[in-house]
């Protein structure tokens, strides 16, 4: 059985990690038999970022190549019956999250942004010794700073920053309109996505005024609540 490494519950959310929640929600959609287990260390991990999977020995890191991998074993269940413009606009749209919204609205606020720092490293190098937590966390949070610099959403203001998040999720809500998932009656590969990091950026201990906008939007709140219960049931 294929073995998919995540973090586990932390800060009210089923999972902290955007991109592992996306994998758990893709796994699930597409009844992909899987096992979920804990890692604390992503030193442990093949490109040394959780999430990564192990099937039957082969380990293999970065949700888009797992998804690719899964895809190749398993079929793509999930793109039955969609047009290629509709595939099309569900690619856009994960772009788009993974690549700048998730920056806006995770990275920056975690990670950049100083007063989460000793919250988030518990969490995410918890298997890590106490007393190399933090100076190996301080690294990486240094590092993610410089990328942040270097992406280009780092230069910006607070509001500057939150301006453009917001403009994405005002995005993703549009999108959806009256619609149950995000390309149509029946969820895609884009809603794992969707859900994944909207799920995210809702958390109340990261107040943002993307996360207001998203707990305060009847319209994606409901979305979230049918996804949940769509993967989760009475979990």
């Amino acid at each position: 059985m294929i073995e998919l490494y995540k973090f586990g519950p932390a800060f009210g959310l089923r999972e902290p990690g955007p991109f592992a929640l996306k994998l758990m929600a893709y796994m699930r959609l597409a009844n992909i038999p899987h096992q979920e287990l804990i890692q604390g260390d992503p030193r442990k991990a093949p490109k040394k970022k959780i999430p990564y999977i192990n099937d039957n020995g082969v380990e293999i890191g970065d949700s888009t190549f797992i998804i690719d991998h899964l895809k190749s074993k398993f079929g793509d269940p999930l793109a039955e019956g969609l047009t290629a413009e509709s595939l099309a606009i569900g690619h856009a749209l994960n772009v788009m999250l993974e690549e700048r919204t998730y920056w806006a609205g995770m990275i920056y606020p975690r990670w950049v942004k100083t007063e989460h720092h000793k919250m988030i490293a518990d969490k995410f190098f918890g298997e890590i010794p106490k007393f190399l937590r933090m100076f190996i966390f301080k690294s990486v949070a240094k590092g993610v700073a410089k990328s942040a610099n270097g992406h280009g959403i780092g230069h910006h203001t607070d509001e500057e920053i939150f301006q453009l998040g917001l403009s994405d999720i005002k995005t993703v809500e549009t999108l959806l309109g009256k619609k149950q998932f995000m390309l149509g009656p029946k969820p895609a590969e884009v809603d794992a996505t969707v859900y994944a990091f909207l799920h995210g950026m809702q958390a109340k201990v990261f107040p943002t005024p993307i996360q207001n906008y998203i707990t305060q939007s009847k319209a994606l709140s409901a979305y979230l609540d049918r996804m949940d219960k769509t993967l989760f049931g009475d979990e």
